[in-house]
């Protein structure tokens, strides 16, 4: 007589069955029990699965088979509420002079009892599901830091169990999980149909986005009794007089555009927002997306009754949805984030990629800066050229545009303020860099810096020693972007830099010093060439000014250029 062991076995963690015909082995999932090869049902796949796990239940750990739970169990779970600390500071969205949207949003009326609906479906017959004590937490959340962890260790202990079974696996994880992430959410979800690359951290595809705030600020925005849906509508009816209550609620606004821009410009139906203790889940409107829903808060220990889903079941529903409105084009997991054609801009953010590394680059000497470049002139400018050179550049009269007036393209590289793409915008192609309009303040402060130095002292060398500004605004009012003329590869990334170009690298940078600019941060990564027509004419351009300012001091412009010659591997002083 054949042991259960002959027909089963385990592969990373899950029970596979031997088919009764073809003998070849396919994963047991619940919800499909036929061959692939023979299309025969084995009638007898889930008692040969049970009597498995209980064979392999008993481990180094002493865990048995009565610790594993069904679909239904695994969803409704009650979570502990985590204990706060008191935050005195309420400045983890930066209040950006701008005037935001004054569209309302609609209440998700019928979210708590679809959600309900749908917690029907979850399986309550196979025990296949890790048993887990508590998640364990941490002492308080006081730090929006601390609160992403929380949910995504939840999200990993929990609900990635059930996700990494679907037929195209799926996983909550960081932002960088899908290399083209538009912006920085605090956590996605994704999906490949790769299990071994998702486990890698690599999805093809992003399903939703999930934007965290610490439940200590929230409280303090919604200290009146509102929800978020109505605490924003009655934001965008006030009129702004300066006053604490109308800021407050200017802050509402912000939260739910920042979340909802990330779901617009990554082509996404559905996301939500969350303090761990409160969720709201949002979607927008199939045939017009700035018509937002959001649905009213639901708590981490909500549990599930005979009228009510739990707020696990309520992720369930938010998972099903997700998966099925989707809209986001899929790409390659395997594809290596080093585009090789010769428009590459890969180095345009910085140190090169840092996704694996959440904590902020800091510029030197940062404290002493008080980013006095946001002002920057050029000391032969009149009053009146001052004004002009100067108009539009405030971040209160950028133009906003739409996520459909854009179209992205390939992934150039990524850095310290995010993925850098190939995007057209009114037909002009380029080199896309955007940072979150009320997310991180000193990113912000960088690319309109940026701004600033193409617009000012360093109009009249564009095309020459550095890339035109095609375009830059407000993309879908939660990012400020920047479109700049694509300039091929970093010297960082060539072996075989002619002393030609060597030469062009220096006299644009002398051009930049001519203009009064110190660039700030000389390195080969910010040395790009363009050999689209041969190698001895070849174009040498500069870029990344976010760290650029007036200088005043002959001493700091020579010491770039001997800077630069070192690294070039040059001899010489600053002044040959």
């Amino acid at each position: 007589m054949e042991s259960n062991r002959d027909k089963c076995c385990m592969r990373d963690n899950e029970v596979w069955i031997s088919c009764n015909l073809c003998e070849s082995f396919l994963c047991w999932d619940h919800k499909y029990s036929g061959c692939e090869v023979t299309t025969s049902f084995i009638s007898n796949i889930t008692e040969l699965a049970h009597l498995f796990i209980e064979d392999e239940s008993t481990d180094s750990t002493g865990q048995d088979a009565s610790m594993l739970l069904t679909e239904r169990e695994l969803y409704q779970m009650i979570l502990p509420v985590p204990e706060l600390d008191e935050i005195k500071s309420f400045n983890t969205t930066k209040s950006a002079s701008r005037k935001v949207s004054d569209e309302s949003v609609q209440l998700w009326s019928d979210f708590l009892a679809d959600a309900f609906n749908a917690s029907s479906s979850l399986d309550a017959s196979n025990r296949i599901f890790k048993k887990l004590d508590p998640v364990t937490l941490e002492d308080s959340l006081s730090v929006e830091d601390s609160v992403i962890d929380m949910f995504l260790e939840t999200m990993k202990s929990i609900n990635n169990q059930r996700l990494i079974l679907l037929p195209k696996p799926e996983r909550w994880g960081k932002y960088y999980m899908y290399k083209q992430v538009k912006g920085r959410p605090d956590a996605i979800r994704g999906s490949s149909d790769d299990k071994q690359q998702l486990k890698r951290n690599r999805a093809s595809q992003i399903l939703a986005i999930v934007e965290i705030k610490p439940e200590q600020l929230m409280r303090h925005l919604l200290d009146d009794g509102l929800d978020l849906h109505e605490a924003y509508n009655r934001a965008v009816t006030l009129v702004d007089d300066g006053t604490t209550t109308v800021s407050k609620y200017r802050r509402v606004i912000r939260i739910v555009r920042q979340t909802f821009g990330y779901m617009v410009v990554n082509d996404l139906r559905h996301g939500l927002l969350t303090t761990y203790i409160r969720t709201w889940f949002f979607y927008h409107d199939r045939n017009n997306p700035n018509i937002t829903y959001i649905s009213p808060a639901v708590l981490i220990n909500q549990n599930h009754t005979s009228t009510q889903a739990s707020f696990l079941e309520c992720m369930f529903y938010h998972e099903t949805l997700s998966t099925r409105d989707l809209s986001s084009p899929s790409i390659d997991s395997d594809e290596e984030d080093n585009n090789d054609d010769d428009n590459d801009k890969a180095d345009d953010n910085g140190e090169g990629d840092d996704r694996k590394d959440d904590t902020p680059y800091k510029a030197k000497s940062r404290s002493k800066r008080k980013w006095e470049t946001l002002n920057v002139t050029t000391r032969s400018m009149s009053k009146k050229k001052k004004q002009d050179d100067n108009k539009g550049e405030k971040l209160e009269d950028m133009k906003n545009y739409e996520r459909s007036q854009f179209s992205f393209g390939d992934v150039l590289g990524s850095g310290r303020s995010g993925v850098v793409f190939v995007a057209e915008l009114y037909g002009k192609v380029g080199a896309l860099k955007m940072v979150d309009l009320y997310k991180n303040e000193y990113l912000l402060q960088e690319i309109l810096n940026e701004i600033k130095i193409y617009l000012g002292p360093l109009m009249d060398i564009q095309c020459i020693y550095i890339p035109e500004l095609l375009e830059f605004g407000i993309l879908q009012e939660a990012f400020v972007f920047i479109l700049t003329s694509l300039s091929g590869k970093s010297f960082a990334r060539l072996d075989d830099v002619t002393e030609r170009e060597k030469t062009l690298a220096i006299e644009g940078l002398q051009a930049i010093h001519a203009r009064g600019v110190l660039h700030g941060d000389v390195k080969l990564e910010n040395i790009m060439v363009n050999r689209s027509e041969s190698i001895s004419k070849s174009r040498v351009q500069w870029i990344d000014f976010a760290w650029s300012k007036m200088g005043r001091n002959s001493k700091d412009f020579n010491r770039e250029l001997i800077e630069l010659k070192s690294l070039l591997g040059m001899k010489g002083n600053g002044n040959s």
